[in-house]
């Protein structure tokens, strides 16, 4: 059997050979100039797949960080505004106690409302401050909205319990800023614990000095009631109306039933009260509004003095409490910072170890790269020289 080769076919077959050889020349040209030896799919499909899953994670690394840098911003920006707070609380308790000295004329305590007044306007403006791109930081998830408005004297909250969860690493999201319902509206008062306090028909001079919980076993959290069945004769009573206990009264005794303990002083009047209860919440705008208010009533009676003596005894406690409430905010919000810090390193390390997995994969190896280069160059140029052989064949020259 004779095979035979026509002219046209050992050209067509010697330039589908220089077209291959080029074909891998300028490839390897393009790892060179770009530096990637993955340029199509069609060359290493499983190895393109994963260099875009690699190329993902570590867009989302970024996106990651991007994540991290805001919450960090915002963050940084509600411990200033909890230590603005602190600082204006710390100035209010100090004109409280100011306030308590009898040696005060009314002008003195006037002047002391005005500047509780203005800690309060103060206070409430950062309650309403923003991060600085637009956004609230303590109006919940509905940091779009100013969160606190003041009608009459009473504060409303517009923004909501909610809390933003921010996603700084993979499988790791932090809490953003703290609803402003939980930093300046469910604020614990008295010692945190418990909170005593005058009724408010009582005529006599009585001052309840202080009121705390002795023997926790004992006490179940009930509300107790010290009541005067004459100026020097009390009972306690439960909430049931059960006597806890009684005795006779002098002033600066303590009044000791079921694990809690009160301090008064004065002579209260028969039917006069206290009561001490598990501490209850209050927003710090009231507080402030409520020692402010009291400074400024008129006093002409024993009566009128112990109640404002009262009132700025009971303002003295409430505000410490709003001070730790602010200090532990602030203890959560540094947790949170730490946090943060420990997520920027773990996403470092995985953008170094997905980079380098990625390098390995598609970042071409210059020194194999350009001896390859070599070769096929070696190789078309063979190629070349033998088309032109080819074409230079003819039976002509067997003539």
């Amino acid at each position: 059997m004779t095979l035979r080769i026509s002219t046209a076919g050992l050209h067509a077959q010697g330039l589908n050979a220089l077209l291959q050889r080029q074909q891998q020349v300028a490839r390897t040209q393009q790892e060179l100039v770009s530096g990637n030896k993955l340029q199509r799919a069609a060359d290493d499909p499983g190895g393109m797949a994963q260099s875009q899953r690699l190329d993902h994670a570590l867009a989302t690394l970024d996106q990651h960080g991007k994540n991290a840098g805001l919450l960090e911003h915002r963050l940084r920006s509600q411990e200033s505004a909890l230590t603005d707070v602190g600082s204006h609380l710390t100035r209010a308790r100090e004109l409280a106690v100011q306030a308590n000295s009898a040696a005060l004329s009314a002008t003195d305590r006037q002047s002391i409302a005005a500047e509780l007044r203005s800690i309060r306007a103060e206070v409430l403006s950062i309650a309403n401050r923003d991060d600085g791109a637009g956004r609230r930081l303590f109006a919940g998830t509905r940091d779009g909205v100013a969160p606190f408005a003041d009608t009459g004297g009473t504060v409303s909250y517009a923004g909501d319990d909610g809390q933003n969860r921010i996603e700084v690493a993979p499988d790791h999201s932090l809490a953003d800023t703290d609803p402003g319902s939980e930093v300046f509206l469910r604020v614990r008062t008295g010692d945190g614990v418990v909170r005593g306090s005058a009724a408010g028909g009582n005529t006599g001079s009585g001052v309840l000095q202080a009121s705390a919980v002795t023997d926790h076993a004992a006490w179940n959290g009930q509300a107790l009631r010290v009541e005067f069945t004459a100026s020097n004769a009390y009972r306690v009573v439960d909430a049931g109306g059960a006597v806890l206990a009684s005795g006779a009264y002098a002033a600066n005794t303590s009044i000791s039933a079921a694990g809690v303990q009160l301090t008064l002083t004065g002579a209260p009047a028969t039917g006069d009260a206290f009561v001490v209860e598990r501490a209850p919440t209050r927003d710090v705008f009231a507080t402030l509004q409520n020692l402010a208010d009291a400074l400024d009533a008129p006093v002409g009676s024993p009566s009128e003095r112990a109640r404002r003596d009262n009132a700025v005894g009971a303002a003295i406690s409430d505000l410490g409490s709003a001070q730790n409430h602010m200090l532990a905010l602030r203890g959560g919000t540094g947790t949170r910072l730490a946090a943060l810090d420990s997520a920027g390193d773990a996403r470092s390390a995985g953008e170094v170890s997905l980079a380098q997995t990625l390098s390995q994969l598609r970042d071409v190896d210059y020194a194999e790269a350009a001896s390859r280069l070599a070769l096929q160059l070696t190789a078309m140029e063979a190629a070349q020289k033998t088309m032109l052989r080819v074409q230079t064949l003819s039976l002509f020259d067997q003539l």
